[in-house]
This record gives C-alpha cells, structure tokens and sequence, in this order.
C-alpha cells in the first residue's frame, strides 16, 4: 500500500507531461523550438527541456523496477528454498471462573425491631352518673381536675401533653431613613441619570397637554439591594406618575445601604422631571 502511495504521483505527473503538449507545457516541441530560435541547441537548457520526459519515463520505469524487485524478492527466495510458514498454534484453554469466586458468607439476619412502648397519657376515670339507690363508692373528678388533664375510661398515671406554644410572629426589619452608607445604584449617581434618560418615556397625554414638572417618589431598597414599595409623595398627573412607578420597578439591583457593616433596609427619594422639549 505504501508503494502505491510512492509511485502514484509520479505516474500522474508523466501522464500530464506526455499527455499535455499545449502551449501552456513548457516542455512543448513547438515552443522549446521558438524559444531556442537562432541559439545552440547542442547543448544546455534546450536539450534538458527536448528530453526532460525521455529520462523521466527512464526513471519512473527504473524506480517501479527497482521497488518491485526489493518487494518481491524476499517471497521469491522463500518460494524456491521451499520454506513454509510456521504458524503457531494457540491453544484454548477453558478456565472456570467459579473457582476464582469467593464463597459467599451469608449474613446474619438483621435483629427484630421492637416498636417503642406507646405514650402513656394521664386521665382522670369519668363515671357516668346513673340514679341507683346504692351509694357511690368514688366521686366525679370535679370540673377543675378535668381542666388539668383529659378524660377516659380509666384512671391512669402519664405524661402531660402540653398544648404547643402558638407560633411567634416575626418582626418585620426596621427600616432606617439616614445610615452610615446609603444605598447607591450601581455605578453611582452618574449611571443613575443615564439610566433615567434612556428608560423615562414621555406619556403621551403629557404631551398632548403640556404637562411638566418633578415626580417625587419614594422607595425602599432591602438588605440585597433589591427595590421594593414604590410610591408617589408628589405627582404631576398626565400618566408621569405611572410611568416614574414603571421606571423604578425596572430598575436593576442597588448596593444596599449599611449600618454598623451590617446591609439593611434603608427608604430612599428619587426625583423624576419630566420636561418637553
């Protein structure tokens, strides 16, 4: 395979060089004989070029010669001393993989599960009262032993089962006005006002009418930098107060503000202007 590999571009660049005599071929007869008009053709380039495709095909021809010669010499020298292969045998051999296993120990069963002894609850006998003409040996429990304990069939010793605290509601988190570091939007003030420019649109029966001015709005920004209960303490009517609500619920995450290193939720008053231009 690799031989073929070898001499196949050779074969195709003689084909082309043999086959091809077109103008293009600068080993063409027609041109090497206008070129080398009126100059030596004896010798030099005019004579390498005229057989250029002879010494070619020589030595194309002499290479597969020589290659087939050094491949097929070896087997034509095997086959006139008579030498044959020598093939080994391999020899199969069974092997049973259950010796190999090891014996299984069976495990002993797991010890049985004894269930937990049941809760023993106190109660107080509650005897029925019948009308009978013999006296009764033991008394009611009064309404104060029944407000201690349950009652049943029987008069038992327990455990008191405690009703469950009710649950404690927790405490919202203080929500602080002014704080050692007030929360920002993210890239500052700067950033703030781009964010305002790009985002606030103009309603349009604001437009319509006229209307300008500031919407003073209001909001908190938690312990994660989240923007949360905005609210209008001063609007202009026209759909700008709607429209500021919109822009700060849009907003993205702030830097929530801090006490004592601590984040926590901070109220926070934002101007919104709205203005025609």
């Amino acid at each position: 395979m690799e031989y073929l590999l070898f001499i196949a571009p050779l074969l195709i660049i003689t084909a082309i060089m043999v086959v091809d005599m077109s103008w293009n071929n600068i080993l063409a007869p027609a041109r090497n004989a206008m070129v080398f008009a009126e100059r030596h053709q004896d010798y030099g380039a005019f004579v390498l070029r005229r057989d250029y495709v002879r010494n070619l095909i020589l030595a194309f021809f002499g290479s597969v010669l020589f290659f087939g010669l050094a491949i097929g010499l070896p087997k034509i020298i095997a086959a006139m001393g008579g030498e044959e292969e020598v093939v080994e045998a391999k020899k199969i051999v069974d092997v049973n993989l259950d010796l190999f296993e090891e014996e299984k120990k069976e495990e002993p069963p797991p010890p049985p599960v004894e269930p937990p002894p049941p809760v023993k609850i106190e109660s107080v006998q509650f005897t029925q009262l019948e009308a009978v003409d013999e006296p009764v040996e033991e008394p009611p429990p009064t309404q104060e032993t029944l407000t201690e304990t349950n009652a049943g069939t029987i008069t038992q010793e327990g455990e008191k089962i405690d009703e469950p605290p009710p649950p404690v509601e927790e405490a919202e988190p203080q929500v602080f006005t002014i704080v050692e570091e007030m929360p920002s939007f993210p890239g500052g003030e700067a950033e703030l006002f781009k964010y305002l420019g790009r985002t606030v649109k103009y309603p349009p029966m604001a437009q319509d009418a006229g209307i300008t001015g500031v919407v003073y709005l209001t909001f908190v920004v938690d312990e994660h930098g989240k923007v949360k209960d905005p609210k209008v303490l001063r609007g202009i009517g026209g759909g700008c107060d709607e429209e500021a609500i919109r822009v700060v619920k849009a907003m993205p995450a702030w830097e929530p503000g801090k006490q004592r290193g601590k984040p926590v939720r901070v109220q926070y008053n934002l101007p919104i202007r709205f203005t025609l231009k």
